[in-house]
Order: structure tokens, then sequence, then C-alpha cells
């Protein structure tokens, strides 16, 4: 199900059986944000699968998914049970992610070419856009290739590559000894 506010489908929007809910008003929103991974992601197919959505057309709105969300973008791959993005003057401002009971969010991507894939699960992923900034909490776990973080809640400031983890971290190097 797909539920739109402020202004009605065009034709070109309208979903189609078998592609689940529409998927070009997501491109639009998630597209214009500035990334923090290989620069070719952003070029590549976006698909994404939910068991519903709400779009709101505002400058200043949002978009909602629930149940079951998946996006995969490039080797940007996210699976949450509800997602919500909201925009401020037309841009993309924030996006929060928020697991389910048993199941939480799984986020992974490559950010730097050679470099292995970051890795994060948490109960919710909140990423401010502004300040490029992903805050993971509950039970947060981040791999970002040479270094593993656990704990009650990571914050990840993916300009400056700088990590706070909060409420009982833990850190592990995983880099191979040098001799």
């Amino acid at each position: 199900m797909f539920n739109r506010t402020n202004r009605p489908l065009f034709a070109a929007e309208v979903p189609r059986p078998g592609l689940g809910w529409h998927r070009t008003v997501l491109l639009v929103v998630l597209v214009s944000a500035p990334t923090l991974a290989l620069p070719g992601d952003a070029e590549q197919p976006l698909s994404i699968d939910a068991d519903s959505g709400t779009y709101d057309d505002d400058p200043n709105g949002t978009l909602e998914l629930s149940g079951n969300v998946r996006l995969r973008q490039g080797t940007l791959r996210v699976e949450a049970a509800q997602v919500k993005a909201t925009k401020r003057d037309g841009k993309l401002y924030g996006v929060v992610a928020t697991g389910g009971k048993d199941a939480p969010v799984q986020f992974q991507q490559q950010i730097n070419p050679g470099e292995p894939l970051a890795r994060a699960h948490a109960q919710t992923v909140d990423y401010s856009i502004a300040e490029q900034r992903i805050k993971l909490s509950g039970e947060a776990f981040l791999s970002t290739g040479d270094t593993e973080y656990a704990g009650g809640t990571i914050v990840w400031d993916t300009k400056e590559n700088a990590v706070d983890c909060r409420d009982g971290c833990r850190y592990k190097d995983i880099r191979p000894p040098t001799n």
C-alpha cells in the first residue's frame, strides 16, 4: 500500500503490479542525499521493498516505510522494520530506521574503494545528513573494516571518521598483526 499527500499521482507514478509500493518517489528523495560511500553507489539502480509507505510531497515533508523494509543501491544494504525520512527546504535532512522486536536494523556499505564493507546493526539507526553522523542505539554494533565497536550507543561521525562508543562499549582491533 502506498499513500501520498499534497498532490495527485501522475501517470508515471502509479504503482505497478509486482513492484511493491512505488519506487520513483523514494529514488528522488534518497538520491538527492549526500552519500558517505562510494561515488558509484548513487549511480546504481535503487531497489526498495516495503509492505507499506506514505509520502508527503511538502518541502518539509516525510517519507515513511513500514514492514520488511529492504533498500539496496550499489554496495548499500539496509533492512529494517520501519524507515522515516524527513526533508527540510526540499532536501533530505535525516533518516531514522527502526528494527522489529526480534530483528535489529541491518546496515552495510563500502565507504572507500578497496576497503572492506562497513557493517552495523542496532535497534535504531539515526542518520543526520547535515551533520554526517550516524547514531546507532540499542545493542549497537559497528565494524569499519579494521575495528569493531559494540555497546548501547555508538555515534559515528562519517565526515571525521570518528567513533564515540557509550554504555558498555567494547572495542576490538581486527587488523592482521604486522611483523
